[in-house]
């Protein structure tokens, strides 16, 4: 019997996938539990393998499409079954007359679907800003839907049918390019999705950045206690954070939402992602119900995930779930700076080093204090900046006298 492999659904946020390589090709003799492709999600990269024994018989879509999740990717089956095209859908036909239905692989070139036309949403994002009608370009991905590489595509040929004068001065600027090109290596698969998430936040989310210094010379404190009583666990400042601001945001619960089309969405779970950076990328796996948890809990979580992300071994479940995301890129010797949303979140909260500077306390007096900044970035859609600020506010009030979190 035929078996359909399809995209699965890695996370409970994902709805689509891209596919990065094929490993096993059309005809190959593949055994259950083989790779068969590469995938990236806007959050991690995995491969699909195979549920059964036989032969990978057909691939319905090609490097570089984004798939739905449930989209048919290709069919694995017996020898004696052929696969057989016709103008209406492709069938499976075996012995055993098995066969199993597709939509059509293609459009009709400028063919539109109720009010909408059938786009990935880079593709869209590329139209846009290369001037391309997508009502002109035929899709080749999932369903007809028009992707990265029709654009391009399209673009090429409308360059080519330029007058010759025009085409002269393309090939003359293509000339100086690749002249004053010196190294290069094509985009990873991470690097692209890191991309495609970026450009979709900065653009969908009207961003909000409000920054406060803070003395965190009790909270250096309280870490030197911590880590000093319990030598087995070693507290981190990324740790005393996640808690801090998960007990904020319990007290602020309008922060931990989320936007989805017409409704904000009030998470009553408050799970802390905490970027983790890698090798060509990063990644941004959850602390869940970091509220309820103590800091030993929260120390373990964070040094088991980040050595996971290490390892490439994190689950879909361990990169989805987020309601909140921290980014701490104090170890780079970094003051302070303005992070990118991770959507649908409506907020993130980015963390410079500690810096031992003269500051004057309340008796006028000068003194050496450790101070750090923090960035809070939200989403003006979703929250106010005077809420925003009440949050960064407790978060300050907190790292600079941690009791004030058991009031």
């Amino acid at each position: 019997m035929a078996t359909e492999i399809k995209m699965p659904q890695l996370g409970l946020t994902m709805t689509e996938g891209t596919i990065d390589e094929w490993i096993k090709k059309e005809g190959d003799i593949v055994k259950k539990g083989d790779a068969l492709v590469s995938i990236s999600t806007d959050k991690i990269v995995s491969e699909i393998e195979s549920e059964v024994d036989g032969i990978l018989h057909k691939i319905y879509v090609q490097d570089g499409e984004d798939v739905p999740v449930q989209g048919l990717l290709a069919i694995v089956g017996d020898a004696d079954e052929q696969i057989t095209i016709n103008t209406n859908s492709p069938k499976i036909e075996s012995q055993d007359n098995v066969e199993i239905e597709e939509e059509k692989n293609s459009l009709p070139m400028g063919k539109i679907q109720g009010n909408r036309i059938k786009a990935s949403p880079l593709a869209k994002k590329m139209a846009i800003k290369m001037g391309a009608d997508l009502t002109q370009i035929t899709g080749t991905g999932y369903g007809g839907r028009i992707i990265q590489r029709d654009i391009l595509s399209h673009e090429q040929n409308r360059v080519k049918n330029e007058p010759q004068e025009d085409l002269k001065e393309t090939h003359i600027q293509a000339k100086s390019s690749t002249e004053n090109m010196e190294n290069s290596e094509p985009l990873t698969s991470m690097r692209k999705v890191i991309g495609k998430r970026m450009v979709e936040s900065k653009l969908n989310a009207p961003h909000v950045t409000i920054t406060t210094e803070a003395n965190v010379d009790q909270m250096v404190a309280l870490r030197n206690k911590f880590n000093k009583k319990n030598g087995e666990i070693r507290l981190s400042y990324t740790d005393i954070l996640v808690k801090m601001t998960a007990t904020a945001l319990r007290h602020i619960p309008m922060m931990n939402t989320s936007i989805e089309e017409d409704r904000i969405i009030i998470h009553d779970k408050i799970n802390i992602g905490v970027a983790v950076a890698l090798d060509g990328g990063l990644v941004v796996p959850v602390v869940r119900d970091a509220d309820r948890k103590g800091f030993m809990a929260i120390s373990k979580d964070v040094r088991d995930l980040a050595a996971k992300a290490r390892e490439n071994k994190l689950s879909g479940d361990e990169l989805t779930g987020g309601t909140f995301t921290i980014s701490n890129l104090g170890n780079y010797e970094v003051d302070a700076f303005t992070p990118i949303i991770n959507l649908p979140e409506s907020a993130i909260l980015g963390v410079g080093r500690i810096v031992r500077k003269p500051i004057v306390n309340e008796n006028d007096e000068i003194v050496p204090a450790s101070m750090m900044v923090l960035s809070l970035s939200f989403d003006h859609r979703v929250v106010d900046g005077a809420l925003a600020a009440q949050l960064l506010k407790m978060i300050k009030g907190y790292l600079e006298d941690p009791d004030q979190m058991h009031l």
